[in-house]
């Protein structure tokens, strides 16, 4: 580790509390390693991801094609990107729950929460009772909103798997600071 950012890290972590930032024997130390600890499985995986990302975000909704279009995805990108790191940073670090059930609960919380706010958008212009569920669904946009964000959701994932669950996850949760947190 780079003695700058271990004095930042000794002193960010340190300050009014009594331990050392000692970093586990697993964690990354340089990014030599950090390329090499990835397995082919874990690569493609995100590049499975990458590309569902990119699918579901910017080209089936078609997203760049204008202004509203973009400020639009950028909302339920942003918005499910968001739920999703809160949702899984919740589970694994308060709560220690194993990493299948919180892509389980980041995937239904984010997706149930995007589904709510459509269908109270809709509920508020007044087209519940006055037209057909195919009109409905054509004239909100919902099939792309909901595309925007498991674009989002993609994008969580990646970061959890490629910087969270690899090097950050392990350190935190046997860090003597988080551990304290749960008492």
């Amino acid at each position: 580790m780079p003695a700058g950012i271990s004095i930042f890290l000794n002193t960010a972590l340190s300050f009014g509390m009594d331990f050392d930032y000692t970093p586990q024997t697993d964690s990354v130390k340089n990014l030599n390693e950090l390329y090499t600890k990835y397995t082919l499985r874990d690569k493609l995986t995100l590049i499975l991801l990458s590309a569902g990302m990119i699918c579901f975000g910017l080209i089936l909704p078609d997203s760049l094609s204008d202004h509203n279009k973009l400020v639009h995805f950028s909302a339920h990108f942003g918005m499910s990107f968001l739920l999703a790191l809160c949702c899984y940073a919740l589970c694994s670090i308060k709560f220690r729950v194993p990493k299948g059930v919180s892509y389980t609960v980041l995937i239904s919380a984010t997706l149930s929460i995007g589904i709510l706010y459509k269908f109270w958008e809709i509920a508020s212009q007044g087209m519940v009772g006055n037209y057909s569920f195919h009109s409905i669904m054509d004239q909100t946009g919902c099939l792309t909103s909901m595309s925007q964000n498991l674009s989002g959701l993609m994008a969580a994932m990646i970061v959890i798997e490629s910087l969270l669950h690899k090097n950050l996850l392990p350190n935190l949760i046997h860090h003597p600071a988080i551990k304290s947190l749960g008492h």
